[in-house]
């Protein structure tokens, strides 16, 4: 036996014994393999019917990305949707696919939403959310739930690159206004500037002793980086795979990265009326502080990242040694 395990071994050029030699590895499936023509002939027509369905609301969304800064990144979170996809390409691939016939009252329901949202309510903001819940229901449909536990974070996370109603937005932006003003007004205060601020303005006492009337504007309220910073932790969160709790800590981290950076742009464009040179606090400083800072804050959301990543190894390894152990016992 022994002799004719070694002359297996000298004729595949490895040793015997080894677990892993046994092991074949099954080979990746082709993406013909994977979307055999019938399947793509499906997803051509509900995605004909999809687009029929939802067509007219394209413009306003495209306008708006055009026209609207705060919404100027809705172009590219449909290509990062599809980067999302691709990260995680060889689970979609090896999911089990089959028909569900639950995707059927997932598409009837968005339908319903959507003709519900237009008619009665006619609200911009509700009849795009529907397109996300159509989109779902058709995977549900075509691919069934293993394919939909790979996809949806994809799919929900197109809801970054739809704007939301101006009265949302000015509640979150108006907390995060007056937020900026308070903390700009105590780290000047530690530099020994005059600084009074109410609500969301602020009176600077510059070194010449002449006073500057600033309010902190919604455009300098933070929620446009917050919002770019939220997509980013989904992205990280998603393309590896981690614990839940690893994923909430690292999207949660973006809130307090987003607002610091925030508070540290307005502390820096006032500190420009400090030293009376308005002309520079006006334009310049705070495009030119929100360029500055968005390569370290991108740095200190990898490190989170990096962190939690050293944490679930440790937790990892640890396990292993206690079942070792264990066995040894």
């Amino acid at each position: 036996m022994t002799d004719r395990s070694e002359k297996i071994s000298r004729a595949d050029g490895r040793s015997a014994g080894s677990l892993a030699d046994m092991v074949v590895v099954a080979e990746k499936p082709s993406f013909g393999e994977v979307f055999p023509p019938a399947t793509l002939v499906k997803m051509a027509v509900l995605t004909a019917l999809f687009l029929a369905l939802n067509y007219w609301q394209m413009p306003g969304l495209v306008k708006k990305w055009m026209h609207d800064p705060n919404w100027s990144h809705g172009f590219l979170i449909p290509l990062f949707s599809l980067y999302l996809l691709y990260a995680r390409h060889d689970e979609l691939y090896a999911a089990p696919r089959r028909v569900c016939l639950w995707g059927l009252p997932a598409v009837l329901l968005g339908i319903l939403l959507t003709v519900f949202a237009t008619f009665p309510i006619q609200n911009t903001w509700s009849q795009q959310l529907t397109m996300i819940m159509l989109i779902l229901g058709l995977v549900l449909y075509l691919g069934g739930p293993q394919v939909l536990k790979v996809t949806w974070v994809p799919i929900a996370y197109l809801v970054f690159a739809m704007p939301i109603p101006d009265m949302l937005y000015n509640q979150i932006a108006l907390p995060l206004q007056n937020f900026a003003a308070k903390a700009s007004e105590e780290l000047l205060r530690l530099f020994g500037a005059v600084v009074e601020s109410t609500a969301s303005n602020l009176k600077i006492t510059g070194f010449s002793g002449k006073s500057y009337p600033l309010t902190v504007a919604e455009a300098c309220s933070g929620i446009r980086s917050l919002m770019a910073f939220l997509a980013i932790g989904v992205g990280l969160a998603y393309i590896e795979d981690r614990p839940i709790w690893h994923r909430l800590i690292l999207v949660l981290s973006t809130i307090p990265v987003a607002v610091l950076c925030n508070v540290i742009r307005v502390t820096g464009t006032c500190s420009m009326y400090l030293i009376d040179k308005p002309e520079l606090g006006q334009k310049f400083m705070h495009t030119f502080m929100g360029i500055l800072l968005l390569p370290p804050a991108l740095l200190l959301l990898l490190l989170i990242n990096w962190l939690l990543n050293s944490l679930v190894v440790e937790d990892e390894d640890e396990q292993a040694d206690a079942k070792a152990e264990g066995g040894d016992a």
